[in-house]
């Protein structure tokens, strides 16, 4: 849990014993403390309602909680790395590389490459759930090879001349990313995870 850096604190909450039963059957189940449990249950419960980290509701109704952390930061790119959780089955179901060339950077002039790279890729993972596409499932074809098709780079030819056209083109879906496909599997499961280890 990522509670232990944030200021917490002590109140009593009433509840029917049934729930308090019920509650800590899954903390036993899964081995933490019936407090870590049911901070986890709030926490799923208020991503799902908008309060909560970054997160995403599919099409089908899947909750989905997206981590990121700098990846790259050199002359020739920035680029971040997006973590795909399933709060429902505790898993990390993808992992994405989402970048954007110098080229574009330079002609956006952007000065905080950082977190206009961030909000790029959080802009464009929202852009593809809006399209109805599981982004736990996102395929890019713009490298060569099942190692990098999950990386994603942003170049001067597919974006528009300032970084403000190109989030209103995300919002308004009128972009397209010709680089792009769903495939039937999650990511995590094309490269070996077998699915009975989502349920545990």
């Amino acid at each position: 849990m990522r509670q232990s850096k944030v200021k917490t604190t002590n109140i009593s909450l009433r509840i029917p014993e049934e729930y308090r039963k019920q509650l800590q059957l899954q903390a036993d189940r899964k081995s933490v403390s019936f407090n870590a449990h049911l901070l986890r249950v709030l926490e799923i419960h208020l991503m799902s309602s908008g309060f909560g980290p970054t997160s995403i509701t599919s099409a089908s109704g899947r909750l989905f909680e997206i981590r990121c952390e700098p990846y790259i930061d050199n002359v020739d790119e920035t680029s971040w790395a997006f973590f795909i959780d399933e709060p429902k089955f505790e898993k990390e179901r993808a992992y994405y590389v989402i970048g954007i060339g110098r080229t574009v950077l330079r002609d956006w002039q952007v000065t905080d490459k950082a977190t206009v790279t961030k909000e790029v890729g959080l802009a464009l993972l929202n852009f593809y759930n809006r399209q109805g596409m599981e982004v736990d499932k996102l395929v890019w074809n713009q490298y060569s090879g099942v190692d990098e098709d999950n990386r994603r780079l942003l170049q001067v030819a597919e974006s528009p001349e300032t970084l403000e056209q190109f989030l209103d083109q995300l919002m308004t879906n009128s972009w397209t990313d010709k680089f792009v496909e769903q495939s039937e599997l999650s990511q995590d499961i094309r490269r070996g995870r077998p699915e009975s280890a989502l349920y545990r």
